[in-house]
């Protein structure tokens, strides 16, 4: 048994199933989450636990397939990257962010005008 099969059959702990959700919440991929050095699985296995612990991979499959001006990408690029989180990720934080602030969302709308 090498020590990567060992890995794979590890329990799923409270920290281990913490750090799923965690990423999973960050809008991580299957793939990703599972080189995870907490993780450490396969995409497949993060896919079943996902489902076992009622953990979806909603973030990710609502990210939205926006098609932005190449200089807004690159902004939200850096920033996503400055904080450890994907494109998508980042942009769904600003609008949960914006959308928890009516003041703030109407000041942008109305700017924008």
């Amino acid at each position: 048994m090498t020590v990567e099969t060992e890995i794979h059959k590890a329990h799923w702990t409270g920290e281990r199933i913490a750090r799923l959700g965690f990423l999973l919440g960050l809008g991580w991929d299957a793939k990703r989450v599972a080189e995870d050095p907490i993780i450490a699985s396969t995409p497949n296995n993060v896919h079943r636990q996902a489902q076992r612990f009622g953990l979806g991979f909603r973030a990710a499959a609502v990210a939205m397939a926006l098609q932005l001006p190449p200089d807004a990408t690159n902004h939200f690029e850096a920033a996503a990257f400055k904080r450890g989180l994907t494109r998508d990720a980042m942009i769904r934080n600003l609008l949960v962010e914006v959308a928890a602030d009516p003041n703030l969302l109407d000041n942008i709308l109305d700017d924008g005008v």
